[in-house]
Parts: structure tokens; sequence; C-alpha cells
């Protein structure tokens, strides 16, 4: 199913009473839509924006224990999120990729090295392994020679995980599609249907760019909408549960602030942990935990960083490498997103509790809370609690539509090959017999292909050019200038695939250079 075409003509039809009608794309819904399909049952998943628009594509790319979350007493969140780490690590091996992170402890601050090393060990015993240490000074001297030494006590390092967050979120729609599942993105719940008793059957969607509209009915409504899922749950109860935190994000270059492995810091003014990442060729530096206003979601489409944030970020990455003087100019780009806590009062956000809730309201079922690393939990947990409401099925047993073709590219660069096997998994065969060879190159100094694009606008329901540049691939976020230098390249590609005429394809690169402007860039003082 491509862009082009994004609902079947005869949707209403196809299933006179969903078993499930599942809103909001992002990884929750993606693993709950996965496993009802993958256990036999007629789901639907829609999302009024583009699959991960929301949280799911603006983490901090880590899949974690949440080593922090050990001081605030958190032990069982830290102990089910290294278990579901270690699990996500064998079920997608590179995608969700082993990271080594090093922790600088200085004298400044609350805890000494023994109290951290009494954590990791605890953090490595969560998750049934032994992988952790301390950096001797010859060590330090060879591969960090930006660090700043001034009062370090010691370096220990540890492991966790990395993610291509938006990538994770479509592989495992893909994989409910492959299970019979149906997944349509730009499709906003314009209300839900109920009966005369005020039991929710169903919803009313519409597409956001056709303006077509349907009903369909379901035998339970499933809430998986995160930072907006008051707003849902709204017409239903008064009940607000959700306090929406921002975390933003700044990218540079590797050669201006060059990591080898990822750092975990305290910042200098507030103590809170902060995360220095090598991340697609790039240096990310997050993330920042503030309450999100709703005149912030009025103002701007999209969450973004804010100028004090940027200056908050940049105090912690030049109190870690002091001598590379880094200043705004260097910022390549910028993101911001929204975390869906479960409220718990007037706590600080840095201590709020990571535990997903569930919250039934007449047949609607919202979940909440959570984070990344426990989709998989949470995909279970909220299963078990509609499956007796749903009709006996039987498991689907998925069938390889391969094009039982041989491909006759061979993928060179061994790093791009690992990449890839991780974002298409057993599709990527097929991704291989349709690429060209010559698309299996390099956009500029990115790590993407013309091939990946390709592919994009083919198979993965785009609609839209932002779709391409800041999920599917993250030229937006890894580019100078969002990427708009490389538009020219992937303008034929795109417009051939999707037949968009030229007004289409200028007014799509005018809407996203603005876009990009107002939520990816360098916010003005």
């Amino acid at each position: 199913m491509t862009a082009a075409n994004p609902i079947p003509e005869d949707i209403e039809s196809m299933h006179q009473i969903w078993d499930a009608i599942i809103i909001g794309g992002g990884i929750t819904g993606a693993g709950i839509f996965r496993d009802l399909a993958a256990q036999g049952y007629q789901v639907l998943l829609i999302d009024q924006n583009d699959f991960g628009f929301g949280t799911s594509s603006r983490s901090s790319k880590l899949v974690h224990g949440g080593l922090r979350y050990l001081a605030n007493a958190q032990f069982h969140v830290t102990f089910e999120s290294v278990r579901e780490r270690e699990l996500l690590q064998k079920e997608y091996p590179e995608l969700v990729r082993p990271l080594q992170f090093l922790l600088p402890i200085y004298d400044r601050y609350k805890y000494s090295a023994s109290f951290f090393r009494v954590g990791i060990g605890m953090y490595d015993l969560f998750g049934s392994k032994w992988k952790h240490g301390t950096y001797t000074n010859t060590q330090l001297d060879k591969d960090f020679s930006h660090l700043n030494r001034t009062g370090l006590d010691a370096v220990l390092y540890y492991y966790d995980a990395e993610v291509d967050d938006a990538r994770l979120v479509y592989r495992v729609i893909s994989e409910g599609l492959t299970h019979g599942g149906m997944a349509l993105n730009y499709q906003k719940c314009t209300g839900l249907s109920r009966t005369a008793f005020g039991k929710v059957e169903g919803v009313q969607i519409k597409d956001t760019l056709s303006g077509r509209e349907s009903e369909l009915h379901s035998q339970v409504v499933i809430n998986a909408t995160g930072p907006w899922t008051d707003k849902l749950r709204s017409q239903l109860t008064s009940e607000k549960v959700i306090r929406k935190l921002r975390g933003s994000h700044i990218l540079f270059s590797q050669e201006r602030v060059p990591v080898k492995y990822a750092f975990t810091l305290f910042h200098p003014s507030d103590g809170r942990a902060l995360f220095v990442i090598p991340w697609q060729g790039m240096t990310m530096v997050g993330t920042t935990d503030l309450d999100h206003p709703e005149s912030f979601e009025r103002e701007k489409p999209e969450p973004f960083m804010t100028s004090k944030e940027m200056d908050y970020l940049l105090e912690a990455v030049n109190a870690l490498f002091p001598d590379l003087d880094i200043s705004e100019q260097d910022i390549i780009s910028s993101f911001a997103g929204l975390r869906p806590i479960v409220s718990m009062g007037a706590m600080n956000p840095s201590k709020a509790s990571r535990t997903h809730r569930i919250f039934e309201d007449n047949n609607m079922f919202s979940i909440a809370g959570g984070k990344l690393t426990t989709f998989q939990r949470m995909a279970e947990d909220l299963i078990k609690r509609v499956r007796p409401l749903l009709p006996d099925r039987k498991p689907t047993q998925v069938k390889r539509t391969s094009m039982q073709q041989d491909s006759a590219i061979s993928i060179e660069d061994d790093n791009l090959g690992k990449r890839l096997s991780g974002i298409y998994g057993t599709s990527l065969p097929d991704f291989l017999v349709e690429a060209k060879s010559d698309e299996i190159r390099f956009l500029a100094s990115t790590p993407y292909t013309l091939a990946e694009v390709r592919w994009a606008v083919r198979h993965e329901m785009i609609r839209h050019l932002s779709d391409l540049m800041l999920r599917r691939t993250r030229l937006g976020l890894v580019s100078p200038h969002g990427g708009t230098d490389l538009l020219d390249a992937i303008k034929p590609i795109v417009k051939q695939e999707l037949n968009w005429s030229e007004t289409t394809w200028r007014k799509e690169m005018q809407d996203y250079k603005k876009l990009w402007k107002d939520c990816y860039s360098v916010p003005l003082k």
C-alpha cells in the first residue's frame, strides 16, 4: 500500500466490526498493533499525523534501563527496563545496538565513585551480565583528550543500547502488517461512537488530506496517544492524568564534538543527568526535562527547543569538553519531544516515575506513561486487559511474500549493510531486489542512500516530505539546514514514486523548510 492511495475505498466494509481499533501510531500503539495482529485479531491502527510523529521519533535514541532511576529508588522500573533492553537487542539486532557509556565522576558531584560503582553493578546484575569497569589514566590520555580532567575522580564505563526510534516504530508496524493488520497514517479520530448506554463501540475518522470521513466499529478502542491521552479521554471523563514534559536535544557534527562512545554527565548547575551520544554519524546532546505549557502547542505545529534550553545544553557539553569551546553556531539541528508522564502532583520533573498505567472508560482502554524501552511489556499488559472482551482467534502464520528474485546488488560497506539489516529485517532481500546499483551510495556526508529514499516513498506510506526527511530517514536532523541542499537529488525519485506534480513538490518543499526553521533549527534569542 503506497502513500498515493493510503485508504482502501472499502475500508468500512472490510470488517463490519473490527476486533480492536488503536488510536496512536507511536511505539506503544505499534507494539499493541503488532501483537494483536500476530494473535489473529482483526486490528486497525490509525494516527492523525505520521507514524512516530510524536514522542517516538523525538526520544534520546536510547534503549536503556535508566541508571538514574536507581538514584530515585525506582528499582522496579530499572529492573524491568534492563530486562526489556536485553530482549530488544536479541529481537532487533543491528537496529537496537549495544553502546558503551562513560561516566566521569567529579569531586563536585553529590555521590562518590564508590556509590556509582555499586549502582552500575546492580544495573548489570539486573541484565544478567557483568560488563562494566573503570578507565585508567593511560586510556583517558589516549582516547579522551578533550575530557575535562579538573576535579575528575574516576571514569566508569557500562553498556546500554542505542536505536533509531522512528525506524523501530515503522519496523514494528510492518510486522503487524505482515500478520494481517491494517495501519493508516493521517487519519484523525474526530469522535467516538457510543451505544445508547454510553459504551464506546467505534470511532469516526477523517483523512486529514482528502477530507474523506468514515465511521468504523470495533469490539474495543485503545487509546495510545501518549501526551494527548487526556484529550481523547475528555470525551468520556473529566479526569486528567498526563503531565507533558518536554525534552530537547541538539546535534553537532562528529568533527566538531568528536566522541567515540556515549557519556553520561550531570549538569553543573542543577545536577540533572544528561547524555552525549554518537548517533547517525553525529553527536547528540540531551535532554532537558521541563513542563510543556499548552501555549507552546498553539504557537508552533510541533514541539520545539527554546533558547534557554539551548543554553542549558551548551553549558553541559562545554563543562564536559571545555577546550572545544562549543557555541550555538556549531549546532546542526535540534528537536524536542513530549513525554507522557502519569501525573504525580508537583514532583520535580526529573524524579517523575516512568511506570505505565492503564485506564478504562466505557470500553475505551488508555495506556500512558512508560518509556520506549518497555513498549513490549506495555503492549502485553494492555492486551491482557482487553483479551476477555475479544472473540477467540487463532495466531496468524506469516508467509514470506518475497519477490523470488536474486538480488544483483551487494553492499560493500559493512556498516551500511548492518544498518539496512536493522531497518528492514526480513524485508531486506526485497529491498535489495528493488535497489538500483547507482542508488546504493551515500547522500553527501550522510549515512543514508537514495535507495532508502526510493523504498520509503514507494512502500512506507509517505504523505508529506517531512515524513521522509524527519522519520523514514533522518536527513533533516543530520544535515546542515535540514538537508535542503539534498532536495534536488531526491526530487526525481519522490515525484516519480508519489506522482507529485511540480506544484505539489514546491508546496511540500516550502512547508518542510518552514517547519524545519520553526521547530528543528537553532532557536532565536
